[in-house]
């Protein structure tokens, strides 16, 4: 098998017990690169000579016993939101100077501490908000979106470039890209990874997140970069799961809803006891406080930005931030507010299951590359700071990935992670697109 279609758990494995050695893992990954990037456009930054010197440091470090942590060597990317040593941050946009350099974001250097290589930056949303996409395409058909904001983490995991990224979310951005790319995604508890040196949309609502190709792979990784090491736990005996429907059926296309029963009915063959859920009323207003907050936080952060640069910003991305930027402070506080509210009402659904179930998105990944698709399925996990995960659930009829959603409480990251790889175990991964 080449190196580079390994998992995550499967490649740092093999490192630890010598069996592949960083280098070739890194090699691997940048011919998969240059095989695939013309016609998914994936990364904005690579530094080729960076990742092979750090990759030979590595593999020294392993030959003679030593492991940096469960990382060591493996090659991963992260979103052009983070800060990264001698790397530009740019966030697709030519409001920044890409002659300037920072230090390590709280992400970038928690992977290099778990003995991650940072190949380069994978491409963006303008600002990982609602402004410009970038060209990224979807490995299953080019013609469609990859989803955003976390354009070039999903693409590049889908179209097995790497076996892990990290992308970002304020609404939707990333465990979208991770259905939309048939691969699995994990939206962390608020505040559970480090925003420290990372580009904010709004700050009540932005959550690192990681994109990788196998459930389990989410464990290993988010475990390695929490901010408090997670405690270990184990699946339950009988998994009970609560079934949301209403708002994301009565969303969901033929296809999705077709998938979501099929994924719901070998669940239930397995030995997972599905129980019908209601949502609370408030949830029908979660979008428009999830809306409220999200974009005043977004006016203020690039209120400076636009009085400095408005020549060099989109008209899309200056449009809106200044129109948001009317919305009155009252309502803003109201939202907050609500949101709290909607967290109480949320957090009472987990009383008697252990996890949520449903669709991640209510269709594929539409075509043509101005809109990166609909995030409504992914807000209020966004909204409520909730953990959600995401695997791939089949495919639709138009032959592009479908995908199935678990929601937990905050702060049961790892329950919900276990819950992703009890479902994907029953339900199986795709086999990538070459």
């Amino acid at each position: 098998m080449n190196p580079i279609d390994l998992t995550t758990t499967q490649m740092a494995t093999a490192i630890a017990d010598g069996t592949l050695d960083p280098v070739t893992a890194v090699e691997s990954a940048f011919a998969r690169i240059d095989a695939r990037e013309s016609q998914v456009h994936a990364w904005a930054h690579l530094d080729r000579d960076a990742a092979l010197a750090e990759a030979k440091v590595l593999s020294a470090e392993r030959m003679a016993g030593k492991l940096r942590g469960p990382l060591h060597g493996v090659p991963v990317g992260i979103k052009d939101v983070f800060h990264a040593r001698d790397m530009p941050t740019l966030a697709n946009s030519k409001t920044m100077d890409g002659s300037l350099r920072y230090p390590d974001s709280g992400v970038a250097a928690a992977l290099r501490k778990a003995g991650a290589i940072i190949l380069g930056k994978c491409t963006t949303v303008e600002f990982a908000g609602m402004g410009v996409p970038p060209a990224s395409t979807n490995p299953w058909n080019s013609a469609h979106t990859g989803g955003g904001s976390s354009s070039g983490s999903g693409v590049a995991v889908g179209a097995r470039m790497i076996p892990v990224a990290i992308g970002t979310q304020t609404g939707g951005s990333n465990i979208r890209p991770a259905a939309y790319n048939g691969v699995a995604g994990l939206k962390p508890s608020y505040g559970a990874l480090s925003r420290k040196g990372m580009l904010p949309v709004a700050w009540s609502l932005d959550h690192p997140g990681l994109i990788a190709r196998a459930a389990e792979d989410l464990e290993l990784v988010f475990t390695a970069l929490a901010k408090i090491k997670p405690v270990p736990v184990s699946a339950p005996g009988t998994w009970r799961v609560g079934v949301l429907r209403g708002f994301f059926t009565d969303k969901s296309s033929p296809d999705m809803a077709a998938s979501f029963e099929v994924a719901l009915g070998k669940l239930s063959a397995s030995g997972m006891e599905l129980v019908e859920m209601p949502l609370p009323a408030l949830f029908a207003a979660h979008r428009s406080i999830h809306h409220l907050i999200m974009s005043t936080e977004m006016a203020v952060y690039h209120a400076p930005r636009i009085a400095e640069h408005r020549d060099t910003m989109t008209e899309r991305h200056r449009i809106m931030a200044e129109a948001f930027a009317l919305v009155p402070a009252g309502y803003y506080l109201q939202a907050l507010r609500a949101k709290r509210l909607l967290q109480q009402a949320m957090a009472a659904l987990f009383a008697d299951v252990h996890v949520l179930a449903m669709p991640t998105t209510p269709d594929t990944a539409p075509l043509g590359l101005e809109t990166t698709g609909d995030a409504s399925f992914q807000v209020a996990w966004s909204l409520t700071g909730f953990p959600t995960t995401t695997i791939a659930s089949g495919l639709a009829s138009n032959g592009l990935p479908l995908g199935l959603q678990f929601a937990g409480a905050p702060g049961t990251d790892l329950l919900v992670i276990k819950a992703a790889m009890a479902a994907e175990a029953v339900l199986g991964r795709l086999t990538l697109p070459d």
